[in-house]
């Protein structure tokens, strides 16, 4: 009788450790499945947005939804064995097909997905302009950009006392985030401006008797004036001379400005009698405030002009100026740039012609 019971005994022993044994590879099957096994080997790639503070479990709900995971469960359990279920990150991510939990697990702890946006923002710029290439490259709502830039109290909140941030974005080239909203953007490039305008320009402001919406206004009427960094101080320089002798500042940019509701264009006669406090023909002094975003080049030869007496200057029909010290020398100036536009424009006249002569030959 004990020996049958012994064996009774030996036997349930084994059996249960045979269960176990087989519950441990069967379980250790699913564990490398969980693991390694691939999602959705075949597919395009997927966009999904993970909203900042999501819950793991949220975030795994997510994944499920966008057909990104096959098995919620599988996907939890990992990241919690992981121990990695605090440190998802949030934002856009763009996932490839055929994605393991871990390796999908690693790259959203790590950020590997994430949408990056390049974005350049050029110097001279509008706020429409900038609004559009917000849109166009990462889907942003170009009005609320808009309305943004002129929110007094969003401007406040930054900082920046003039009641809009017209002039406070630093034209450079960003990397944005996917999931960045429109408030992110304008914070960012706003800091950019923070950091570039130091402790140093701020004393040589002060130096100048100007505030910095000042400054930023004169940098922008270079801005408009002229492409050419190498000019750009020389530009400055002029228009603080004219500043300083009660002289309007006469800048075609701040007319162009003026007619914003118009695509530029050339002026005409009538143009400059437009009646706008940003019209610098009729009005003397810096206009309101910035008429674009001036870029940094822009921002240091208003800060630093360059020292000279030109007065006046006009476009050499090259990409660049001619500068003078009177009003006599500015009027030849003028001539020689007339003469120079009459001549281009004559020659493009005869090269259209001579386009079009093989087509009437043909034809006869």
């Amino acid at each position: 009788m004990k020996e049958s019971s012994k064996g009774f005994i030996k036997k349930g022993v084994l059996i249960s450790v045979g269960l176990v044994t087989v519950f441990l590879v069967i379980f250790s099957i699913y564990l490398y499945r969980a693991f390694n096994m691939p999602n959705y080997p075949d597919g395009p790639n997927i966009v999904v947005t993970i909203p900042k503070g999501s819950s793991f479990g949220h975030i795994a709900d997510l994944l499920y939804q966008s057909d990104i995971i096959e098995s919620r469960f599988r996907f939890y359990l990992v990241g919690r064995m992981l121990g990695w279920e605090e440190q998802i990150q949030s934002g856009m991510f763009e996932v490839p097909a055929g994605k393991t939990n871990y390796d999908l697990l690693k790259d959203l702890k790590f950020g590997r997905l994430r949408m990056v946006f390049d974005v350049t923002i050029f110097e001279g710029i509008d706020t429409r302009r900038m609004a559009g290439i917000l849109r166009r490259r990462m889907g942003l709502d170009s009005i609320k950009i808009v309305t943004l830039v002129h929110d007094s109290l969003f401007a406040a909140q930054h900082g920046i006392t003039t009641g809009s941030l017209k002039g406070y974005l630093l034209p450079d080239r960003y990397r944005f985030f996917g999931d960045y909203t429109e408030d992110d953007v304008l914070r960012i490039m706003i800091n950019e401006f923070k950091n570039f305008y130091s402790d140093s320009l701020q004393r040589r402001t002060q130096q100048l008797g100007l505030t910095v919406n000042e400054v930023l206004t004169m940098a922008s009427v270079v801005e408009g004036e002229t492409t050419l960094d190498s000019e750009k101080p020389t530009v400055a320089g002029l228009y603080y001379n004219r500043i300083r002798r009660r002289m309007p500042l006469q800048a075609d940019a701040t007319v162009q400005y003026a007619l914003s509701d118009e695509p530029p264009r050339r002026l005409l006669y009538r143009d400059y009698r437009v009646q706008s406090p940003y019209n610098t023909y009729l009005f003397r002094g810096l206009p309101p405030g910035p008429i674009n975003y001036p870029g940094r080049r822009a921002i240091l030869a208003a800060l630093y002009p360059e020292e000279h007496n030109y007065l006046y200057m006009v476009t050499d029909g090259t990409g660049g100026h001619t500068f003078t010290e009177t009003y006599s020398d500015h009027q030849r100036a003028v001539r020689r740039f007339r003469q120079f536009r009459a001549e281009q424009e004559q020659l493009r006249a005869r090269e259209a012609e001579q386009l079009r002569q093989p087509a009437n030959e043909d034809r006869n």
